[in-house]
C-alpha cells in the first residue's frame, strides 16, 4: 500500500509537511465548519504552492497559521485544495481508506436489501472526487480527483477488502477529470471484465448496466426513487417514455402493471446488447427512424404533436423528433 505524499514529506508531525494557506481575506471558518473545498483564489499562490504535485498531500492552515485540515493539492484546478481529513496529522494509506469504505458501507447496508447501490458518494462519504457503484460483485470507482486517481489501485485493493468485490472497472472519463487535469482512461484494475451487461436488481425489477460501455458507471443510481415513484403513478395505465436511453424507466413501469412505449436517440444505447436494433420493441431501422415509429405506435393513429404535448411530452424532446420525421407539428 502507497502513502500519498511527496518523496521529501514523510506521514509524521503536520510540520514535516508541505504548507498551503489561506489568503487574510479568506474566512477559515467553512473550512472548520465542514466545508470541503478550497478555491484557488481563497488561497496564498506562491512558487511552492504552485509547485506541488497534483494530488500530494499538505496541511492547510488559515491566515494566522494555525492549521485547519490535512488536504490534497492540485495547483492546476480551480479545486485547489480538498479536504482529506481534519486530522493535519492523519496517514492516507490503506487503512485510512478501508475505514472510509467501512463506514460508507454501513451506511448502504442499512439501506439497502441488495449490494446494488452508490457505495461512495465523493466529499459526502469523506473521499473527495471519489465516486464508486457497486454492481453485486462488481465496482466501477470514478477517480475525478488527482489524489484518487494516483491511488486507485489501493482503492481497489480497500474496496475487494471492505466489501467483497471480486471485479473492479475504473472509469476515468467525463469533464470534471479534464478540469483536474487528468487524461480519460477506460479499464478494468481488478479481476475479469464483464461479458456482457450486468443484471441490477431494483424496485421490484431487473435492469441491465454496461459497466465498460454505458453512460457514467452503467446506470444513475440516483434515478432508483423516481423509478419507483414512476411505478406508483402507471397503476395499469399507458406510459409514453421519451428518449429513455437504456429504458431505465420502463422496468418500473412495467411492474406497476404498465404498458409502455420508450423511445430512444442512440442506437446502441437502444439496442441494449449492442445488436444494433431495437430489442425492446423489435425496431430494425436507424435509432431516430426507431424513434420516430416508436411515437406513431404510442400515439396512436390521429395524434398530433400538440396532442402528446398536452399528455406531458416535453417540447425539446418532440421537436426533435419531429425534425427526423420532416412533419413539423403535423399528424404523425
Amino acid at each position: 500500500m502507497s502513502e500519498l505524499h511527496s518523496d521529501d514529506q514523510t506521514a509524521g508531525h503536520p510540520n514535516d509537511r508541505a504548507v498551503i494557506r489561506l489568503r487574510p481575506k479568506s474566512k477559515p471558518q467553512a473550512i472548520r465548519h465542514g466545508f470541503p473545498w478550497v478555491f484557488a483564489d481563497e488561497a496564498v499562490l506562491d512558487r511552492r504552492t504552485k509547485a506541488l504535485p497534483p494530488g500530494g498531500l499538505a496541511v492547510l492552515e488559515d491566515a494566522e497559521r494555525q492549521p485547519l485540515a490535512l488536504v490534497t493539492v492540485n495547483p492546476v484546478s480551480k479545486i485547489i485544495a480538498r479536504v482529506m481529513d481534519t486530522d493535519p496529522g492523519a496517514v492516507i494509506d490503506g487503512a485510512w481508506l478501508r475505514a472510509r469504505l467501512t463506514r460508507a458501507l454501513q451506511m448502504r447496508e442499512r439501506i439497502y436489501d441488495e449490494p446494488f447501490y452508490r457505495l461512495v458518494h465523493a466529499e459526502a462519504d469523506g473521499l473527495p472526487g471519489l465516486v464508486i457503484d457497486r454492481f453485486g460483485d462488481a465496482a466501477v470507482i470514478q477517480p475525478n480527483a488527482a489524489w484518487a486517481d494516483g491511488m486507485a489501485e489501493d482503492i481497489a485493493d480497500a474496496l475487494i477488502e471492505v466489501a467483497g468485490v471480486s471485479t473492479v472497472v475504473l472509469n476515468g472519463q467525463g469533464r470534471s477529470r479534464g478540469l483536474e487535469g487528468l487524461a480519460e482512461r477506460l479499464e478494468v484494475i481488478r479481476g475479469a471484465a464483464p461479458s456482457g451487461p450486468v443484471q441490477v436488481r431494483m424496485n421490484g425489477a431487473t435492469y441491465l448496466a454496461d459497466l465498460l460501455g454505458g453512460q457514467k458507471t452503467g446506470l444513475f443510481f440516483d434515478q432508483r426513487p423516481n423509478h419507483a415513484f414512476a411505478q406508483r403513478l402507471v397503476d395499469g395505465g399507458s406510459v409514453l417514455d421519451v428518449f429513455s436511453h437504456v429504458g431505465w424507466f420502463r422496468p418500473g413501469g412495467v411492474g406497476g402493471g404498465g404498458r409502455q412505449r420508450a423511445l430512444h436517440r442512440r442506437q446502441r444505447a437502444c439496442a441494449g446488447a449492442g445488436t444494433g436494433r431495437c430489442g425492446r420493441h423489435g425496431c430494425r431501422r436507424p435509432a431516430g427512424d426507431a424513434a420516430v415509429g416508436c411515437l406513431q405506435r404510442a400515439g396512436g393513429p390521429g395524434r398530433t404533436g400538440a396532442d402528446l404535448r398536452r399528455g406531458g411530452l416535453r417540447p425539446a424532446g418532440l421537436r426533435a423528433v419531429e425534425a427526423r420525421a420532416g412533419k413539423g407539428p403535423a399528424r404523425l
